[in-house]
């Protein structure tokens, strides 16, 4: 059983990032698809996590707590990445030149 709720979150989380590589693909058109995907995977990582964070909170917990915490904040950022590159990727946008990325 945990095996099959593993791959069930996996692709919660692949469907969150594709939604969150859309969303960025309407939010920052003139960024590139990289950075596009970074912000995407950045806010699903600290979303995802936000509740641990609330809970360590609300129960005093010591520094190494919150670093266990930004770890797995830091994980699932990257698992996220290459799937919202793959949607950030679809549809190209002129680069705005004054942007070094």
């Amino acid at each position: 059983m945990a095996i099959v709720s593993g791959i069930v979150l996996l692709a919660f989380l692949a469907g969150l990032a594709m939604l969150f590589g859309f969303i960025a693909n309407v939010g920052f058109k003139r960024s590139s698809p990289a950075r596009r995907a970074g912000y995407a995977a950045a806010a699903l990582g600290v979303l995802m996590t936000l509740p641990a964070y609330v809970a360590l909170a609300a129960a005093g917990a010591a520094v190494v707590s919150y670093v266990g915490v930004a770890v797995g904040t830091g994980l699932l950022s990257a698992l996220a990445f290459p799937l919202a590159l793959v949607v950030t990727r679809r549809k190209p946008v002129e680069p705005d030149h004054s942007v070094f990325d």
